[in-house]
């Protein structure tokens, strides 16, 4: 149904004025022009919409809207006869949901079109105009923001942040919910035995089930076989009753009462009643305890490989809903018999025998309920297929199950940002002075006294000669009765000495890792069997077998290559942080075992718990940063043990939006330090005390700022794959984009 819209015109001032003398438009010219001039299309983009603009409609335009599907038709037409400008225009802005925008046309009717981007209906647009132009106001997604702050590492500190309050919920609120892939599928009663007959009156009191349904069976004009399963047919579902007691089910009484019943409810009420399966085959009635996977009729086999689901995986779960599913389960067992020779007495006979045995044994289960009773399958592992075998029906219910089964899992794109911020900043102020007169001498040595009166030195059981000569290269020695007691020999009677020594040093570094990491949501092991305790944090051993050769799987962070939804990357060098020294009892020496490395460097890992359809991921993080702060020694012979320096940040389960940033900070260690010596009285003079103090001043500052920031990988045709690389030198670039390399200068 087409809307039909008009513009009114607006007031529009435009002085008109004459050509000029040179014969070129003036101001009023221009606006009139645009008043009723050339067509153009324009974009406009909004925070929130899209405005698309077509100037020079002039006053009182006429549109006519319409929908074909997802795309938006428009048919304008204008007061006075105009033309576009330069012809047919065509528009594109694909991330605001538009990926095309056209115009067409001549005279007094235009046709617009308007195609959204695939997922991102336009819906019709907001009308308005202003006397020259009409506008058409799209809804569009949301402009994103990233806003970003420059700290000041120059000055330890707090970095200001930008607040915001929510405002307080006038009550309880619950979570916001979300939207969830539902598939569904109508599939018919297996168990419902379609017949028609006379309507029945009967009453029946503790009567076997057998004849009931026979009756039944020949009030309608059927013919009737009940179908028993026996212990040896072994195809009994698992569960039930009628493989360990033939017969039982048949003979089973009950009680029904029918008044002018219809047919079918009654045949179905006695076979429910009596717990037995039933069909109709031809104008026979079959019953039993499982007479679903019997017909006289061909079967449909059908074998399917499954994409993403484990073959395994899929038929436990064809099995739940009533399939039969069969395994071949091998066991191999394995006797020593005899003394081995690693355990054997010394000098004693040795006699080692082992046995192997391999049992075969072939597994059936299903539950006894369940649209898809009646089904038979079976998986090979290896290829990853399923083999259905069943009627026709069956099988095709049970690829509808397959189908949804066997979806990709998403993957997301964790981009980390990682920032190491170290600000140091250290104030050192020192002073010395020496004075002399005759044969006293007064020293400060960077606040501490010492002095002498008289030609000798004085100390316990020594004296020394003020006339011992000066050791070389030392300004101020003071006089501890041990060393330079000379130096008073170097300096003329009656003088003043100073020297004075200031320095401020500010020591400001960063550390920027930006490494990313792509996973999905499949929790499955990589390893083999786990024994011993073994986890993936710890770096405890396993004695099953890995898929990794590596010894160092999981040093240092909490979050290893376990699983398929972990990931870690580590940058750096691996150390020793402890080292066993065994001492040889026979030929004596030492043997020096490393027994733990770790990394000195960036260590991130990363799990991914799930990646819902809402856009939302829901991840965990393990980031750290760590340097050598000193080695300590082992051994003779022994390597060095190193000490790091870690700072380490183990998030929990946190839920972030496609595209949104998650800044984690607080990893902060601030350390102040002052140091400072001085004369007693004197040092504490203020102004004057600082001639008789030296003071040091160390204050360090350590931050960690981490940034994450989760992009969903859209794997759909059309979707976006990788991410691009930009290189930060030009060189680097040019050798990814293929261009010819300069020749090496020597």
């Amino acid at each position: 149904m087409a809307l039909q819209q008009g513009v009114g015109p607006a007031a529009v001032a435009a002085a008109v004025g004459g050509p000029s003398p040179q014969g070129r438009p003036t101001a009023g010219d221009v606006r009139i022009a645009q008043a009723t001039g050339l067509l153009e299309i324009k974009l406009r983009r909004l925070p929130d919409a899209v405005e698309l603009v077509i100037e020079g409609t002039g006053p009182s335009p006429l549109l006519q809207q319409t929908t074909q599907g997802a795309t938006w038709m428009g048919r304008l037409q204008t007061a006075t006869p105009t033309a576009l400008r330069g012809g047919p225009q065509r528009l594109s802005l694909p991330e605001a949901g538009l990926q095309s925008v056209s115009i067409e046309g001549s005279g007094n009717v235009f046709d617009l079109r308007v195609a959204p981007t695939p997922g991102l209906p336009v819906g019709r647009p907001v009308v308005s105009g202003d006397g020259r132009n009409l506008i058409l106001t799209f809804n569009a997604p949301p402009l994103t923001s990233l806003q970003t702050l420059t700290p000041n590492i120059t000055t330890p500190g707090r970095v200001p942040q930008p607040g915001f309050v929510p405002p307080l919920q006038p009550r309880a609120v619950a979570p916001p919910l979300g939207d969830m892939a539902v598939g569904t599928m109508t599939i018919s009663n297996p168990s419902y035995v379609n017949v028609s007959g006379p309507a029945v009156t009967m009453t029946l009191r503790n009567a076997p089930a057998r004849d009931v349904l026979m009756a039944l069976s020949q009030l309608g004009g059927y013919g009737f076989v009940y179908v028993d399963e026996t212990a040896a047919g072994g195809s009994a579902q698992s569960g039930s009753s009628a493989a360990s007691a033939p017969g039982s089910a048949a003979m089973r009484p009950i009680s029904i009462s029918f008044r002018g019943e219809s047919y079918g409810r009654a045949i179905n009420s006695a076979l429910m009643a009596a717990g037995l399966q039933g069909k109709r085959d031809g104008n026979t009635i079959f019953a039993g305890p499982n007479v679903l996977a019997k017909s006289f009729g061909a079967q449909l086999s059908k074998v399917y490989r499954l994409n993403q689901v484990q073959a395994n995986q899929a038929a436990d779960y064809l099995a739940n809903l009533g399939a039969q599913v069969t395994k071949t389960n091998t066991i191999t067992t394995a006797v020593s018999e005899g003394v081995a020779s690693t355990s054997a007495p010394v000098g004693s006979p040795t006699s080692s025998t082992t046995t192997s045995s391999t049992t075969t044994t072939v597994e059936a289960y299903g539950a006894a309920n369940g649209p898809l009773v009646g089904l038979r399958a079976t998986t090979d592992t290896r290829l990853s297929t399923i083999t259905l075998v069943g009627s026709p029906a069956l099988v095709g219910v049970a690829e509808q199950y397959l189908k949804q089964l066997d979806l990709r899992q998403r993957q997301v794109a964790l981009s980390v940002k990682i920032l190491d911020v170290n600000l140091n900043n250290t104030n050192d102020l020192y002073n010395s002075f020496a004075f002399r007169w005759g044969n006293n001498f007064i020293v400060n040595d960077n606040g501490t006294l010492a002095a002498n009166f008289g030609s000798l030195l004085g100390g316990a059981g020594f004296q020394r000669s003020l006339n011992a000569p000066l050791l070389p290269g030392v300004p101020f020695a003071g006089f501890n009765g041990q060393q330079n007691a000379g130096v008073a020999n170097n300096y003329p009677n009656n003088n003043f000495f100073d020297f004075f020594q200031a320095r401020i040093l500010a020591d400001n570094s960063k550390v920027l890792a930006s490494p990313t990491l792509i996973l999905q949501e499949d929790p499955s092991i990589l390893r083999g069997e786990e024994s011993g305790g073994g986890s993936a944090g710890s770096g405890g051993s396993s004695s099953g077998s890995s898929i990794f050769s590596s010894s160092f799987d999981n040093i240092d962070s909490p979050i290893g290559r376990r699983r398929g939804n972990e990931g870690v990357v580590r940058v750096g060098v691996n150390v020793p942080t402890n080292v066993t020294s065994t001492v040889n009892a026979a030929g004596g020496g030492t043997t020096c075992t490393i027994s733990n490395f770790s990394t000195a460097g960036l260590v991130l890992g990363a799990r991914v718990q799930k990646i819902d359809d809402n856009g939302f991921v829901t991840f965990a993080l393990s980031p750290s940063v760590s340097a050598v702060e000193r080695e300590v020694g082992s051994g003779a012979n022994c390597p060095p043990v190193s000490i790091l320096r870690v700072r380490r940040l183990d998030t929990g389960v946190v839920r972030v939006r496609d595209g949104q940033t998650l800044i984690l900070t607080g990893v902060i260690s601030d350390f102040d330090r002052a140091v400072v010596s001085k004369w007693p009285i004197l040092g504490d003079i203020p102004i004057v005390g600082q001639f008789f103090r030296a003071s040091s001043g160390n204050r360090e500052k350590r931050e960690l700022v981490i940034m994450v920031t989760p992009r969903i990988i859209n794997d759909t045709e059309g979707g976006t794959y990788g991410y691009g690389f930009q290189p930060s030198t030009p060189a680097s670039r040019a050798f990814l984009g293929g261009a010819p390399q300069p020749p090496l200068t020597p």
